[in-house]
């Protein structure tokens, strides 16, 4: 927003030609829309005779200059019925007094404060009356739709007064905006312990640094120290530069954490930054009620928050949208230290309940994420212990196979697979699967070097490959 002294005075510049041509010599407002409507850039001695320059008009406000399309924005009043009636009733505010319905004095007007891009007025300067600064007898009155302005006198509704009444702190709104954020928290951590539970190789450093964001670190950067794969063998080592490709594959074999710590990522910045953030939030927020102390102004010029006003919502939002926080908590004289410190004795009952509640209802979520995370360790032990069983049994197979046995093997029916000195082979060996007998056959191969000649350690048929 803009100050109506501000403006007056101010040279009017042409943007096709880029030249001066006009200053600005006053406000033309609308009481019933409560709107600035334009300016008078050339005054005579009859208003009727005025040149004006609309709003809709301006191109841009800027610190030195009101920018115009062109000498041709320039109209007279008397061509334009809407701006000549305000003219002819000498709708300027400046000495008006303003009144509450109630007959409380809130000063007399010196000045408006309007929105640039919509011409709304949001207040007015005022000298003198109830809520006057002590040291410099201003205040700021917020400017309300249902308004009468008469010919000495403009009343303004009872609540007018009320949104001049300084609330220091706006606790309710803090105590509130902690709420969400813990109970937000609360679901979020539940989440990630589902996620946990569901499996056990998910990184809980992927939830504060995305692996994207972890991978494209880590690229072209040298390793501190030695990365081991999950094998135990060196994946990276000590001063190697990290490619694209060891970033894909630190990503299958799930050690990119381990690589983004070991070339030089900080976990606990990201942290400290995420952190940093919320309670420059919450800060921002404890100016709401607060008296404006001095000129809050974006890096254009324009008006954040002026002095005697009173902090609201839009204008901490307007703070924040130019990044301006810092600059809003000091105009209310409240330094970022105290407005957390206030913050946190405020919400420090309300967070500690949803905290209790949180934790219960985490623990109970961690319990069944680890219930189901043994689960799936068993499961898979088995697995394992079932393939290595199985690869022990094909290698004794192996050994086996053409070695005689040294006992009889008998199927279920005590017909013989196998007799005393017969030799192992394929056939016996299914036979004995089939008849639940096959660890016996294993348990009972000859594995001595026997002391036989090669009359006797041949098998009475010719095999199909013998020549």
């Amino acid at each position: 927003m803009y100050k109506g002294r501000d403006i007056i005075g101010k040279p009017v510049v042409s943007y096709d030609m880029g030249e001066k041509f006009d200053i600005v010599e006053d406000l033309i407002f609308d009481q019933n829309s409560n709107q600035l409507l334009g300016f008078v850039v050339t005054e005579s001695s009859w208003f009727s005779s005025a040149q004006v320059l609309l709003l809709k008009d301006v191109q841009a406000i800027g610190t030195d200059a009101v920018i115009t399309s062109s000498k041709d924005a320039i109209a007279r009043a008397t061509e334009i019925p809407e701006i000549l009636n305000i003219l002819d009733h000498n709708n300027i505010l400046k000495g008006t007094r303003i009144l509450t319905m109630d007959g409380r004095d809130l000063g007399v007007m010196i000045d408006l404060y309007f929105d640039e891009r919509t011409g709304e007025v949001e207040g007015y300067e005022v000298s003198g009356g109830l809520f006057a600064d002590a040291y410099s007898g201003r205040s700021f009155v917020p400017a309300i739709q249902t308004l009468k302005i008469g010919r000495d006198v403009m009343f303004v509704p009872i609540q007018t007064a009320q949104l001049m009444e300084e609330q220091v702190g706006g606790m309710r709104a803090a105590m509130q905006t902690v709420s969400d954020k813990v109970q937000e928290t609360a679901q979020v951590t539940g989440d990630k312990i589902q996620e946990f539970g569901r499996s056990a190789t998910t990184s809980i450093a992927n939830s504060i640094i995305d692996p994207e964001e972890q991978k494209a670190f880590v690229v072209g950067r040298t390793a501190e120290h030695e990365v081991l794969a999950p094998d135990g063998q060196s994946f990276v080592l000590r001063g190697q530069t990290v490619t694209e490709a060891i970033a894909n594959s630190a990503v299958y074999l799930g050690i990119l954490e381990q690589l983004y710590r070991a070339t030089g990522g900080r976990f606990s910045d990201k942290l400290g930054e995420q952190f940093g953030n919320a309670v420059a939030g919450l800060t921002v927020d404890q100016t709401q009620g607060r008296r404006v102390q001095q000129f809050v102004r974006t890096n254009g010029g324009s008006i954040i928050a002026a002095p005697g006003q009173i902090v609201t919502a839009r204008v901490i939002e307007r703070a924040k949208s130019y990044h301006q926080e810092q600059a809003l908590l000091q105009a209310v004289a409240l330094s970022t230290g105290e407005a957390a410190r206030d913050s946190t004795s405020s919400i420090m009952t309300m967070a500690g309940e949803q905290i209790k509640s949180t934790t219960r209802q985490t623990g109970e979520q961690l319990q069944a994420g680890a219930k189901d995370l043994w689960t799936q360790v068993k499961e898979t032990a088995s697995e394992i212990q079932a393939r290595g069983t199985q690869a022990i049994e094909e290698q004794r197979i192996k050994g086996a196979l053409g070695r005689a046995v040294t006992r009889v093997i008998l199927d279920q029916r005590d017909q013989v697979i196998l007799n005393v000195g017969e030799l192992i082979t394929h056939q016996a060996i299914a036979a004995a699967r089939q008849s639940q007998v096959l660890d016996l056959l294993l348990n009972s191969v000859y594995n001595e070097k026997p002391k036989l000649s090669l009359e006797d350690l041949r098998a009475p048929q010719a095999g199909r490959a013998a020549l």
